[in-house]
């Protein structure tokens, strides 16, 4: 019984990212935007309920919180809303970049880590100004990607140095890093996107990806201890 208690609400969570989806492929729009913040409100609720909110798990909720506001953000069209969402989504990053360091790493990861960082830095930058040559966009736009940029890629390698970081076992590890990457990979996506450079049914990977992203380190955090 207790087990199929658990089971549930995973389904319906995973029954609405489906529908989610296929709405996203299909260009669905008013069913896309309304399946979109249940997803998230749902994850917050699992964790909420089924996992007691240590030290370790709160600036996760508190980052899972925040992507639902900028989920809602998102929703309308314009630069200001565009800049609203992704103020909310950078108070994200923030708070998983302090989650996942609350638990030190070894020295040499963090040391390959913080060059990794400056180099993943610089490449953000001048892929932001070369694509935003032949881009429509407005320049005025380009600090706002190559900030966020930093802030996610930091959040990435944040969560790929878990696999360093002695409280957090080796399934969790391998889940946070995962998701940081595809975390990485949807918000690029978006930029990419917002230069002109779209691929294929371009709102699904973004989704699918993000989604994704955050279930593994939702996953993964849950294995936490306080």
């Amino acid at each position: 019984m207790a087990n199929f208690l658990v089971i549930i609400p995973v389904a319906g969570i995973g029954l609405v990212s489906l529908v989610n989806w296929i709405a996203a492929w299909n260009t669905q729009m008013i069913l896309y935007y309304v399946t979109k913040p249940i997803v998230l409100l749902g994850l917050i609720l699992y964790l909420v309920f089924r996992v007691p909110i240590t030290s370790a798990r709160l600036p996760f909720l508190i980052g899972l919180i925040f992507s639902l506001i900028g989920d809602i953000f998102l929703i309308p069209k314009g630069t200001r809303w565009f800049l609203a969402g992704v103020g909310a989504f950078s108070i994200t990053q923030v708070m998983y970049i302090w989650g996942f360091n609350l638990s030190r790493a070894e020295l040499p990861a963090m040391i390959v880590a913080a060059v990794a960082y400056l180099g993943g830095v610089v490449l953000i930058h001048l892929v932001v100004d070369r694509f935003a040559q032949s881009s429509s966009v407005s320049k005025t736009m380009l600090p706002f990607f190559k900030a966020y940029g930093a802030l996610v890629l930091a959040m990435s390698l944040s969560a790929l140095m878990c696999l360093a970081r002695p409280a957090w076992s080796d399934l969790a590890a391998v889940m946070a890093g995962i998701g940081g990457i595809l975390f990485f990979i949807s918000d690029g996506m978006i930029c990419l996107g917002k230069l002109d450079r779209q691929l294929p049914k371009n709102r699904f990977w973004i989704i699918v990806s993000y989604h994704l992203a955050q279930f593994l380190i939702t996953a993964a955090v849950m294995q936490l201890g306080g």
